[in-house]
């Protein structure tokens, strides 16, 4: 029985060109290429650390579309890979929004005074809950291929 892979290979075609592209504008804001104030500064930081993860995410969607291409099932590994890797990373940056609010309004600490929601609000966590709502709505599409998955 042949699967129709279309639903999911434009999906990861479309994951990842967003990853890509978000992971790259915040690389070359960080290494100094684009200047800080291009786009919104506190929705893409320059964060050479965090574009690179979100570049990693995106080449892992992109190679799951080639894999969809060569009319490999392959892709439907990659992509369930991303999306882990979406999630996971999402997870570890809304901690870190966490930790920074309790650091900010329960502690006091110094050098928090200033600190806003918007501050920690970054690309991998935004993309991480656009992906968790994305998998919540697609859930049962993302089953086993023998169970009528994509």
């Amino acid at each position: 029985m042949e699967k129709n892979y279309s639903g999911l290979k434009f999906f990861s075609l479309l994951w990842g060109i967003l990853y890509m592209v978000t992971g790259l504008v915040q690389v070359f804001k960080g290494v100094g290429i684009l200047p800080s104030s291009f786009l919104s500064s506190s929705m893409l930081p320059a964060e050479l650390a965090g574009g690179l993860v979100l570049v990693v995410i995106g080449a892992v969607f992109l190679v799951a579309t080639f894999e969809f291409s060569n009319n490999s099932f392959e892709g439907s590994a990659y992509t369930y890979v991303g999306i882990l890797l979406c999630l996971v990373f999402g997870a570890l940056y809304l901690l870190s929004m966490v930790a920074d609010l309790i650091n900010a309004y329960i502690l006091g600490m110094e050098g928090y005074e200033k600190w806003t929601f918007i501050d920690s609000f970054k690309p991998a966590l935004y993309l991480g809950i656009l992906s968790g709502f994305v998998y919540a709505f697609w859930k049962k599409r993302f089953s086993p291929a023998n169970q009528g998955g994509f």
